[in-house]
């Protein structure tokens, strides 16, 4: 059974130059791939282009990073983009205290505020939720226990420690993988994918951000995943097919990521 990339970004600039040719030939390795909307237009890429090609699927959402883009009209626009063809699930949405350069010093309160809708309309359209969390993973974890609401969906690009996990599992939510799981000095990381069950446990590429060793530094692609997987059942110490066929069954399960 051939894997499901949870989470890439097809519609980002870096795949201008080639995009058509990227997404052919990753979907000849792969059985799907999920293309994750970040704010309301690259949310309305993502839809647009997964109609094109059998075997992508997208999500829509903005994205703690873009929460000065957010107004009155957002949530009209997003559950618009929700009803579209292949969008099977809202993200990624979330909470991050990291400073990133180029972006404004990160607002919880502010971040929690459009974040909320967005559950809101996950649940109104029964979609799971891609969730994003950097550096805010209590904060993520005490808001969504105090919703007292069944929660469908998971940690996408995990990097907390497995007890941070276990707290996650515990809300009923899955884990995702991404490539920095091979970067030296992730030990954290490694750990947290040694804990989670199996049948929790979902993998991604983040592309075209954090491409595995041995590809650091170049621009990612979903066919990567395959390093993500080779990577986890080393450290599980199973063979890669039993583990592909899990998280792949896993995302079908939970994200309906089938041809």
């Amino acid at each position: 059974m051939k894997l499901i990339d949870t989470h890439a970004h097809l519609q980002f600039q870096a795949y201008n130059q080639d995009r058509e040719k990227v997404i052919e030939e990753n979907l000849a390795e792969l059985e799907a791939i999920m293309t994750v909307g970040a704010g309301l237009e690259s949310s309305q890429d993502a839809v647009n282009l997964v109609q094109k090609y059998n075997g992508l699927f997208a999500s829509v959402g903005v994205h703690p990073h873009h929460v000065d883009q957010w107004s009155k009209e957002s949530l009209g626009q997003l559950s618009n983009l929700a009803k579209q063809g292949k969008v099977v699930a809202i993200g990624e949405i979330g909470l991050d205290k990291h400073l990133y350069q180029g972006y404004p010093e990160p607002d919880i309160k502010k971040q929690t505020a459009i974040l909320l809708p967005q559950i809101g309309l996950a649940q109104k359209y029964s979609l799971p939720i891609l969730f994003h969390c950097r550096d805010a993973y209590e904060d993520l974890y005490d808001l969504l226990k105090s919703i007292h609401q069944p929660l469908k969906g998971l940690m996408h690009c995990f990097m907390g420690d497995k007890e941070t996990a276990n707290k996650f599992l515990d809300l009923g939510l899955y884990i995702s993988f991404s490539g920095n799981i091979t970067y030296k000095g992730n030990d954290i990381i490694r750990e947290a994918a040694t804990y989670v069950p199996l049948e929790k446990l979902l993998l991604e590429t983040d592309s075209p951000y954090l491409a595995p060793i041995p590809h650091r530094g170049e621009r990612n692609e979903p066919k990567y995943v395959t390093i993500v997987a080779e990577t986890i059942s080393s450290l599980k110490k199973l063979d890669v097919g039993s583990l592909g066929q899990a998280t792949t069954e896993n995302s079908i399960s939970l994200l309906g990521l089938k041809r």
